[in-house]
């Protein structure tokens, strides 16, 4: 297999400094809050839950990927990874997704049931990136004649956007409650053993 017949995308530099911008935001407030709740309990707390942000957003960055090779298609991120057979793939729908504070580029590789075979998002990646790999790809492509929103999408191909896709409000409220427990049970454990 040649050089040529492989194609990795790496986050952009762009879509890299928003992801950064915003962790320093939260760990900032993250700092704040520490210090105005008082007490050396909650300013470890806060710290702890800044480097535990820091240390996601830093592996989220590090680990997301687009791979297409000629046996397979891949993407991964955070948490997954999602690897389908190149040779079950038959067309490509390109759909420009508006999400709150922010618009970006979904692609879906459909097999030849025109079902999705393996969604990307692309915020991460520069438009020409996502370009290349809808070129690589060498699939006829189709989608939506304007933006739509994630949740538009999702009713049109249900298989082709996530729970979390579907539910742009529900999805943030929940990681906000689980970052919130993190918070509240090792606040409560720090408390515990330096008070």
């Amino acid at each position: 297999m040649s050089q040529t017949d492989v194609l990795v995308l790496r986050p952009a530099a762009g879509p890299r400094r928003v992801v950064l911008r915003f962790t320093a935001v939260i760990a900032a407030a993250l700092i704040v809050g520490g210090v105005v709740a008082g007490g050396r309990a909650a300013l470890i707390t806060s710290i702890g839950l800044v480097v535990l942000l820091a240390v996601s957003m830093a592996v989220y960055l590090w680990r997301s990927r687009i791979v297409v090779t000629p046996a397979e298609i891949s993407a991964r991120g955070l948490t997954f990874h999602r690897r389908r057979d190149r040779r079950l793939a038959a067309s490509v729908l390109r759909a420009t997704v508006v999400q709150p504070g922010a618009v970006s580029e979904t692609i879906v590789v459909l097999d030849a049931g025109q079902r999705a075979l393996l969604s990307i998002n692309g915020a991460l990646y520069a438009q020409a990136d996502l370009d290349r790999l809808v070129h690589h790809l060498g699939l006829p492509t189709g989608g939506p004649s304007g933006p739509v929103t994630m949740a538009q999408l999702g009713r049109e191909r249900p298989d082709a956007v996530s729970w979390a896709g579907r539910h742009p409000i529900a999805f943030p409220l929940l990681c906000a409650l689980g970052f919130a427990i993190i918070a509240v049970v090792l606040g409560t454990l720090i408390a515990a053993l330096t008070g």
